[in-house]
């Protein structure tokens, strides 16, 4: 739905480090392509730029408490429960095959902006 109003780049992520109680599950939506490079970017590279772009406290410590590049990296790979979700629509996508689900080297054509499949297999 979202691709089809020009988004081109669609993730999603559960957020359980805030002590909400329970995960929240968080959807963004990028319409560049190229924001999705940035999404996927090493833990170092996000502390590089946090540490560039986010002003210290007073004695010196990061103003983020719950936010680093190993929480970062944690988003980049959505549940499984996302993932089987997705594959058990009516018109199941090309990269939900076993063949292809469980890897065999073979590149999988994703037309879609939002796929955990390949977010948790091939990115």
């Amino acid at each position: 739905m979202l691709d089809a109003i020009g988004f081109k780049s669609i993730h999603i992520y559960e957020e359980s480090h805030c002590q909400f109680g329970a995960p929240w599950t968080t959807l963004i939506a990028f319409k560049d392509v190229e924001t999705r490079k940035r999404w996927y970017r090493s833990p170092a590279a996000v502390e590089l730029d946090l540490s560039r772009r986010i002003l210290p406290t007073r004695d010196g410590e990061t103003s983020l408490r719950y936010f680093d590049g190993a929480t970062m990296k944690s988003y980049q790979m959505p549940s499984r429960a996302f993932e089987d979700n997705y594959c058990r629509q009516q018109d199941k996508p090309e990269e939900c095959a076993e063949k292809v689900r469980f890897g065999n080297g073979e590149e999988v054509d994703v037309s879609s902006a939002y796929s955990p499949v390949v977010e948790r297999h091939f990115a």
